[in-house]
């Protein structure tokens, strides 16, 4: 309908800015000319940091854990300890090359996290728009640059909408500038972020020649810094506190063993070395790095592949599993955004027709906006009440001027001029709003009034609002000046927009899984509240505007709400940092437009819904690549079983550090009994070893969200360590007196190999079975079962050692009976460990209950899923079945292929040796444009600026020329006559 949403920048007399440029470029590059330039120029992409294999490889072995290995090592070989010292070498190669190796395979996964990621842009190529990867751009690519996008490139403005660019990331000023205009020129710079308008623009410069690329190659090299998550971070530091702890112990070993049993001779000093080597290397959990980061990056990409939510880093798995509220947008999220206009209930304004009001709204959209579900669905009202004489009825009318939507103005306006009427300008929006512009607060729009009649219909307005939001309904209200006479209200439009089919299940998961959904919504404060009662949230909804006031009852308020409505952008953020700050929620935020960023980005797990902007996007913790909010549910329950995992494993570690120095030092002291080194250095090794599989375990989601609380994870563990330490000194104590076994297990005052071996067997049956317990949210044998690899790695892993203690004297050669009366010693044990490790749950009110492991989503790749498999359904292999897309990507392609086609007009002029290769342009683009959606051609270029060389006025100045078309609009209709003719 009319031209897209723009002000003329190009008003004589105002500008001196050369907008003129070679009208070959328009054509855009043939792929032989792109792949051309791809090898003069390179990729659009600054130089990627390799990092090099046998770097990853170094990397396993420096650290604070591996650096103490290291040094384990060089002391076992200045005593001549060659077998403790092969085994310290194998524990330290074992490590690095199994951390290499999972390394490598999480690098893989986050590598396919990256390409989900990968920004895509219309490009002009061949004749036909496709959505290419911004890498591949080169200069010569023509684009289309719409709000939200982020410049991918130096990019020149050609013709368009005066653009409002963001361009804080690369000057730092807070205010968007304008593109193009005298004082910035129209060069738009790789890194800016467009906010609104849209234009078409021809790629100048590219990766490194960019001017950001040129100036800041250097910030690639930030890509080599891993991030860290708080919780890794925690906990590491707290690795840090157990290995000095260790130190302390093992020098205040030495010294008592040197003084109080007279050792500090060679061949004692030899040994208590041995000794302290041995508590050093059971202290250090050197797996646990390579199992957080596993387990995140693998969790991140099954996150990606099966549950539609790609997470933009690692540490945002932590966010997502603690997230306790979330704030969710209606349009779109909650509702389908497939609004239609219910044409049988227009309410029209006296001296007005449904014809009219259909009329104006019409010419207040823009028909390529398909992505626009207000603009679409008043254009196919339009459409149907028309038919095929909308065009004829409209073609004299001519576009002067647009204001684009702004979710602060609630309102666009265009303004037209017609032979025989004159001057006419149409507002569309929300209907108070255009009734009176200063309705919720006045704005700093240019364009401001007051209807005609003001006081007379306000109340009659609002009624009609009033009673179509409370039946469920959107609301469209219209206004119209002819020439100079009053602002006249013509008419309102109810529009539905349906709640999506899953959204009721997924809010009801949602809240089962202990979290607060907030509905936070632009729409009339009726409209949500119907929205809300038909899928199952609370209908204590208020007005955005009542967040504005900094009050401990705003604070309150906000809250105790189920949402608010009529909001403006820097409500929702206002919302975000009071649950954020005041009340310490870990904030969930969607959004999907540039407008949506600031409170994206202010909320810990931003959310960018499919099919979002990439300002958006670059805000958010997580991207969903479905519609609707079921992918977030899965992510929820995916994160939070990825954190059960970290949990367990941490659980367990620390207990098992605990168990073996504090056993070991005690043997010491109470009854000088040490263990010998390779024992102790194997347990360590096997505990690591055996616990990789961890990443790949089967975990159950909690009801509640995660907790991150270091303290309460240690003080777990160190109870379990606790009682595993006790149950160990007990059998060292107990087992020689209490007659049950073969052997002769006297600690004091022998400690022969054989008390040695079978109180190492204990401790590496007992740690090794403690896995079981502390990855289990309740009794072992009521939560889900291991997964198959870590339940053979450590059944195995007890086996060897079992074998390595009853066939090898070094260990003892202790009995088979004793070997299977240990074995049961210790599962006892377990069952007493795992009995107390609930009570202290309940003692510290941890959540033991876990959500069902099969939920009804109803997300869009389930169904697609079981569809393909199935063969049959609505998802089935129907080719004849095509439904319209109506996505930004797939728009933003058709009209870019549809306005190189209907500029063809210009080839005329083109040199004759580019006349060949335009016209298999033309061809190219003729065939692409047929095959796109039912667009409507003609009208694509309506109200465009379009300038070329010959345009320029006699004193040198350019000036505008607007394109006609055959989808011009001129009123006709006996309302408008009769406003043009009203005094």
């Amino acid at each position: 309908m009319g031209g897209h949403d723009t002000e003329n920048p190009l008003q004589a007399g105002k500008t001196k800015l050369d907008l003129s440029y070679d009208p070959t470029e328009r054509l855009g590059l043939t792929s032989e000319r792109a792949e051309e330039l791809t090898q003069e120029f390179g990729y659009n992409e600054l130089p990627e940091i390799t990092i090099s294999i046998w770097w990853v490889l170094f990397v396993q072995f420096t650290g604070v854990m591996p650096y103490m290995l290291e040094l384990a090592a060089l002391i076992a070989i200045a005593v001549q300890d060659y077998a403790d010292f092969g085994i310290i070498l194998v524990m330290l190669l074992c490590n690095g090359f199994l951390g290499f190796h999972e390394q490598m395979k999480a690098a893989e996964s986050l590598r396919e996290l990256t390409q989900k990621m990968e920004q895509k842009i219309a490009t002009l190529r061949d004749g036909h728009a496709e959505n290419l990867l911004t890498r591949l751009l080169v200069p010569g690519d023509v684009v289309l640059l719409i709000g939200g996008v982020q410049v991918p490139a130096d990019i020149e403005w050609l013709e368009g909408d005066i653009l409002q660019v963001d361009t804080a990331a690369l000057t730092g000023e807070p205010l968007p500038r304008k593109y193009p205009c005298e004082e910035y020129g129209k060069l738009i710079l790789c890194g800016a972020t467009i906010r609104s308008g849209e234009a078409y623009g021809i790629v100048r410069k590219t990766g490194v020649n960019t001017e950001i690329g040129s100036a800041n190659a250097d910030i690639m090299k930030d890509k080599t810094v891993t991030k860290v998550s708080v919780f890794e971070q925690r906990v590491l530091m707290v690795v840090q506190v157990v290995i000095f702890v260790a130190l302390i112990d093992v020098l205040i070993i030495f010294i008592v063993q040197g003084v109080v049993q007279d050792q500090f001779t060679a061949s004692g000093i030899q040994t208590d070395l041995l000794t302290c080597l041995s508590i050093i290397v059971a202290a250090i959990p050197i797996a646990l790095p390579i199992v957080l980061n596993v387990t995140m990056a693998l969790g991140a990409g099954k996150m990606a592949r099966e549950y539609d939510a790609v997470v933009t880093s690692l540490p945002a798995l932590q966010d997502i599993s603690s997230m306790t509220v979330l704030c969710s947008d209606k349009t779109g999220t909650l509702t389908t955004a497939k609004i239609s206009i219910h044409a049988e209930s227009v309410w029209c304004a006296e001296g007005f027709t449904k014809q009219d009001v259909a009329l104006y709204a019409g010419l207040a959209s823009n028909r390529d906006k398909k992505e626009d579900a207000i603009d679409r669905s008043v254009i196919n009202h339009f459409d149907r009440i028309f038919n095929t004489k909308g065009a004829d009825i409209v073609k004299e009318y001519t576009k002067v001027r647009s204001v684009g939507f702004n979710p602060i103005y609630k309102r666009v306006l265009y303004e037209y001029t017609h032979p025989k009427i004159g001057n006419i300008i149409i507002a569309k929006g929300l209907p108070t709003k255009v009734l009176n512009t200063k309705d919720g607060g006045e704005d700093d729009a240019a364009d401001q009034w007051v209807c005609e009649g003001f006081e007379q219909i306000k109340d009659v307005v609002k009624k009609v609002d009033y009673d179509f939001s409370k039946a469920g309904y959107k609301t469209l209200g219209i206004v119209v000046k002819i020439n100079n006479k009053p602002w006249t209200y013509c008419g309102i439009l109810p529009m539905l927009d349906p709640p999506r089919h899953d959204t009721a299940q997924t809010i009801k998961n949602l809240v089962t899984a202990g979290i607060n959904v907030k509905m936070i919504t632009g729409d009339h404060l009726n409209i949500a509240k119907e929205t809300a009662r038909l899928i199952g949230m609370g209908i204590n909804i208020h007005a955005g505007e009542e967040t504005r006031n900094p009050t401990q009852d705003r604070n309150e308020l906000v809250w105790n709400a189920d949402g608010f409505a009529q909001v403006l952008p820097k409500d929702k953020r206002e919302v975000v940092l009071v649950l954020r700050n005041i009340y310490n929620q870990v904030v969930g935020m969607t959004g999907d437009g540039v407008n949506d960023a600031p409170a994206l980005s202010a909320a810990q797990c931003g959310v960018a819904v499919d099919d979002a902007t990439d300002a958006a996007k670059n805000a958010a913790a997580i991207i969903l690549t479905s519609p609707g909010l079921s992918a977030i549910y899965s992510a929820v329950v995916e994160s939070r079983r990825i954190f059960r995992k970290l949990k367990a494993y941490v659980t367990y570690r620390f207990a098992a550090s605990i168990q073996i120095v504090v056993v070991l030092t005690l043997l010491i002291f109470i009854s000088n009994c040490p263990i010998t080194a390779l024992f102790i250095i194997l347990l360590a090794l096997f505990n690591d070893l055996t616990m990789l599989p961890i990443a790949y375990d089967f975990q159950q989601a909690s009801t509640k969200p995660e907790n991150p609380d270091v303290t309460n994870i240690l003080t777990v563990s160190a109870s379990l360590g606790t009682l595993e330490t006790c149950f160990t000194l007990l059998f060292a104590y107990g087992a020689g007196p209490s007659g049950i076994f073969q052997g002769d297990y006297q600690v004091t005052g022998n400690c022969s190999v054989s008390t040695q071996g079978a109180i190492w067997l204990q401790m590496f049956v007992a740690t090794e079975l403690l896995i079981f317990s502390a990855r289990a949210p309740t009794y072992i044998w009521a939560s889900i079962a291991p997964s198959l690899p870590l339940f053979a790695s450590v059944i195995t892993g007890c086996l060897i050692a079992s074998l390595m203690a009853g066939l090898s004297t070094t260990f003892g050669a202790i009995s088979g009976l004793d070997i299977v009366l240990i074995w049961v010693y210790n599962i006892i044990c377990l069952f007493f460990i795992d009995v107390t490790k609930v009570s202290l749950f309940k003692f510290f009110n941890e959540n033991t209950e876990v959500l069902p492991e099969v939920v009804e989503t109803g997300s869009v790749s389930e169904k697609v899923a079981r569809a393909r498999k199935s063969g049959e359904g609505e998802f089935g292999n129907t080719p004849d079945q095509v439904t319209e897309d109506y996505s930004r990507a797939s728009i933003s392609t058709s009209r870019l292929s549809e306005w190189a086609l209907s500029k063809n007009e210009h080839l005329s002029n083109l040199e004759p040796s580019r006349e060949s290769i335009a016209a298999a342009t033309r061809s190219k683009s003729k065939n692409a444009a047929l095959s796109s959606i039912d667009l409507y051609r003609e009208s694509l270029t309506n109200g465009r600026i379009s300038v070329s060389r010959s345009m320029t006025t006699p004193n040198g100045e350019l000036r505008p020329s607007f394109i006609s078309s055959s989808a011009n609009l001129r009123p006709n209709t006996p309302a408008a006559k009769a406003i043009a003719n009203r005094k």
